[in-house]
């Protein structure tokens, strides 16, 4: 993982809008499900930025390690959490922080299926090595919120990771764009806020509506196509633009849905205007990962103030370890 403490400066309420998407993946998909918490969604996403966070502890030690591989063993140890036991025959990674904290929690709400299904096999998904090559849900969406929340690398690097966390369960390559182009846009809302706002429809057309590589040569070529659009889409935004077009697959469409709706709520200055407006486009039965994401982008944009009205969740605890956590090896960087 490639890093620099001083290319990349950060705006001085990073914390609270790291907090605040923290909170706003709880927030939306407990919204979405009509208040019922906790659910696979968020907890799926909060694992797996453990596992990130793992890696980067490693690489804190002066240990290389493998971003990809740590957040697969965390998802195992998600996994767990839901099943109550690993995989036959997968890894058996040691506890962590996280596990002790779900220790004892009741049922998950459920998610997208996709994620079970896929993490119940012994070896790990890649985007070389797709174990479903057709799965594209949104199921991708929040963990690539999560991802962003990395500081002090370079695009390519964040879309990168992003699309590797999507090919654990998810092996369709445009999953795989969506899921990149999510992290890009919740990464230049983290950095410009409300500024950004007219670069995320070239996230999205750059991105997300990519053409996918032919089957043969799926694994690499999305790779390549990680850090290609992640250099040249800036260009491409002009002041109001929006998408042109609605990706035809699941997981860009639900990035491009979410995008337009919190690009519209933004028009509301109030930041509990922004968030009843969201809602009130999300409709009354929202996809939930859809809707997990679009809160995230908006708080990405807005900070704790987003979702600062939100109820207190059980799964608060967790999300404030989480914080700080992160905050403590990520800030000083």
């Amino acid at each position: 993982m490639s890093e620099s403490t001083d290319q990349y400066a950060l705006p001085a309420d990073f914390s609270d809008r790291v907090f605040g998407v923290l909170l706003a993946a709880a927030d939306g998909a407990a919204h979405a499900r009509d208040a019922q918490e906790p659910g696979e969604t968020e907890t799926l996403a909060l694992y797996l930025l453990d596992g990130l966070l793992e890696a980067l502890e490693w690489a804190h030690d002066g240990v290389a390690s493998d971003e990809a591989a740590c957040m697969w063993l965390a998802a195992l140890r998600w996994y767990k959490l839901v099943n109550k036991s690993f995989p036959e025959g997968a890894p058996e990674p040691q506890p962590r922080w996280i596990d002790e904290a779900f220790a004892g929690s009741p049922a998950l709400a459920t998610g997208d299926s996709q994620n079970l299904l896929a993490l119940d096999n012994r070896d790990m998904a890649s985007v070389g090595r797709p174990l479903f090559p057709q799965a594209d849900t949104t199921g991708v969406l929040t963990r690539a919120a999560f991802v962003a929340l990395l500081p002090r690398v370079d695009e390519a690097t964040t879309a990168k990771i992003a699309t590797d966390a999507a090919a654990l369960t998810h092996g369709s390559p445009a999953a795989h764009r969506a899921a990149g182009a999510a992290a890009l846009v919740v990464r230049a809302a983290l950095e410009s806020g409300t500024s950004s706002v007219d670069r995320w429809a070239a996230l999205v057309q750059e991105f997300a509506l990519e053409e996918p590589a032919d089957d043969e040569a799926q694994g690499t070529e999305a790779d390549a196509n990680a850090s290609d659009s992640a250099e040249r889409h800036s260009d491409e935004a002009t002041a109001g633009e929006t998408p042109d077009r609605e990706p035809v697959n699941t997981a860009g469409a639900g990035l491009f849905r979410a995008v337009t709706y919190v690009r519209n709520a933004l028009a509301h200055t109030a930041p509990k205007a922004a968030y009843d407006a969201l809602f009130e486009a999300l409709g009354e039965e929202p996809d939930v990962e859809t809707a997990a994401f679009a809160t995230t982008l908006l708080a990405a944009v807005l900070g704790t103030d987003a979702v600062a009205h939100r109820p207190a969740s059980e799964i608060d605890p967790v999300l404030d370890a989480m914080h700080e956590r992160w905050m403590a090896l990520t800030a000083g960087q």
